[in-house]
């Protein structure tokens, strides 16, 4: 919006400045002939800046937080980097308690339902192939933190909560599996 207005200044400035030198019967100021002379002549002197007004060339980084659009974000409206290591630490963890019981039920005759994990149930292997959900949940948590869409920045949260609560039930079930074993 405020591109939008400095363009339809600059238009107007240009359409008079236009106008001026195509009309015959003005004068240049100070009578002068040279048009250059008369418009360096008729300009206003530059505004000096005021004690209080920082420039960006001297302003720190971290105070310029900029989204996309180039409209500074509020510190209150983005989520918190904590929040989002600690859900993404419950969730890692709800995961690795999963692989645990998972092999604990497949050591007592169990068999893994899910294909994708079936190559790794009976290895250790299943502790390191079980985190890649995990990172992808933390990954779209952040890119969902950090959206310009403010429904979405506001459920940040479920990917990481969702995952987490899907382990914790895996891992509970997989209990279940072997106290009947």
């Amino acid at each position: 919006m405020r591109i939008q207005k400095i363009q339809i200044k600059a238009i107007i400035a240009l359409g008079l400045a236009g106008a001026f030198l195509a009309s015959p019967k003005m004068t240049l100021a100070g009578g002068a002939a040279d048009p250059a002379a008369a418009a360096a002549s008729a300009l206003p002197a530059a505004p000096a800046p005021t004690a209080d007004v920082q420039s960006l060339e001297t302003m720190p980084v971290d105070q310029l937080k900029l989204g996309k659009s180039g409209q500074m974000k509020a510190v209150y409206e983005t989520p918190s980097r904590r929040k989002w290591l600690a859900l993404g630490l419950a969730l890692h963890s709800a995961a690795a308690f999963d692989s645990y019981t998972t092999r604990e039920a497949i050591g007592r005759g169990a068999v893994e339902a899910d294909p994708m994990m079936r190559p790794f149930a009976s290895s250790p292997s299943i502790y390191a192939a079980i985190q890649i959900a995990p990172l992808a949940l933390d990954y779209a948590a952040r890119r969902m933190q950090r959206s310009e869409n403010p429904i979405v920045r506001k459920m940040w949260w479920l990917p990481q909560s969702g995952g987490t609560a899907m382990y914790l039930f895996s891992g509970a079930h997989n209990l279940g599996v072997v106290g009947r074993q």
